[in-house]
């Protein structure tokens, strides 16, 4: 099997899902009858997915794009189409004879050129005289201007009037269509012996109103040709799907990722309260702690005042018993002293001795 184009934005590739899907096959889808059993022109087909759906009703088609890794892989990957040809080539020199094809087919390409108007002159040459072209481009209004949104790989966007004044000197006739993705809820009658008839309604705050397109056009498709040309009748109204309903399904998947995320938001935000309260109750805690540590870093001043008091009393008291106990040791030595001449003067001895001493005194106190 082919391997698939990368996508780099600057080409659809079917591997692509998404919006985008549903806006390059509708085209090719609504395009389909007006190719049954003609000579088609796909310009600038791309990855070739629109040449081999039109080859299953075309008598050929002969499929052109200048980007040659393009049309390498196109001839690979639908190369089981007899009816089918892809050839590298710009746009504004086609390799193929003039009047040699019934249908053209050209989406979204004109944005891409700075040669617009060598493009159409090269699409009304390679053209039969009863021959269609049916084009589409980006309505500028809209794509760019209303969204906001710049696409790098388009040269010139056109207004509906510059496409049509652009188509007009070349192909006068003109069919125009618009397209847009779009979010509609559809009922339809069911059965046999439904009508026709189209009933487009909006609901637009209180008001219900009948409208007369289902939306403003994205892009708008235009099949035109020469004065008298009998145009392809494309549906007035033409709804696309996969079948599957593969959008419908995308964005079931994204509401329900979406309230995954809600409630696994709501479970963060519980996760964030829980831990948001006890940091606070931490904070709390630490403010307790904080108001204590200042209060006694308050205090510490009164206490070493205190204790430089105490330290100065401690010395004065200390200083006061070292002279104390200096007097306790003298008068500890005079006791002594008194004590020694006690015992003496009770001794015999002492008795002995004392008359002579006073008799001493007397004779030395007379003498004098």
């Amino acid at each position: 099997m082919t391997a698939a184009l990368p996508f780099t934005g600057e080409r659809f590739t079917p591997e692509v899902r998404g919006a985008i899907w549903y806006e390059h096959w509708h085209r090719y889808c609504a395009a389909l009858g007006a190719a049954a059993g003609k000579r088609v022109l796909d310009a600038a087909c791309g990855e070739g997915y629109g040449s081999g759906l039109l080859a299953q009703v075309a008598a050929g088609v002969t499929a052109v794009d200048i980007d040659a890794g393009a049309i390498a892989h196109a001839s690979q990957r639908y190369r089981d189409r007899a009816n089918l040809r892809y050839l590298q080539a710009s746009c504004t020199a086609l390799p193929l004879p003039s009047a040699s094809v019934d249908l053209i087919v050209s989406f979204e390409t004109i944005e891409h050129l700075v040669e617009q108007d060598a493009m159409l002159d090269e699409f009304r040459r390679v053209l039969a005289g009863d021959g269609v072209l049916i084009i589409s481009s980006p309505n500028k209004a809209i794509y760019s201007e209303q969204s906001g949104q710049t696409n790098h790989f388009h040269v010139r966007e056109l207004s509906r009037e510059e496409l049509s004044a652009m188509l007009a000197t070349r192909f006068p006739a003109q069919a125009w269509y618009g397209q847009r993705v779009s979010s509609h809820s559809l009922l339809w009658a069911d059965g046999a012996g439904a009508g026709s008839d189209t009933d487009l309604i909006a609901l637009k705050g209180a008001r219900v109103e009948t409208l007369s397109q289902p939306a403003a056009p994205m892009y708008f498709v235009v099949a035109c040709g020469a004065d008298g040309v009998t145009l392809p009748r494309l549906a007035s109204l033409s709804l696309f799907d996969d079948g599957e309903q593969s959008l419908y399904r995308d964005y079931e998947r994204a509401l329900l990722a979406e309230k995954r995320l809600y409630w696994d938001e709501l479970d963060a935000r519980k996760i964030a309260q829980q831990r948001l309260e006890q940091a606070v109750a931490v904070t709390n805690q630490l403010g307790s702690a904080r108001q204590r540590e200042e209060a006694l870093a308050a205090r510490i001043p009164q206490l070493e005042a205190e204790l430089a008091r105490c330290g100065r009393e401690f010395t004065r008291v200390e200083g006061e018993l070292v002279d104390a106990r200096r007097a306790h040791r003298q008068a500890a030595d005079e006791c002594t002293h008194l004590l020694g001449r006690l015992r003496y003067r009770e001794s015999a001895r002492g008795w002995l001795r004392w008359p002579l001493a006073r008799a001493r005194q007397w004779i030395g106190g007379r003498l004098a």
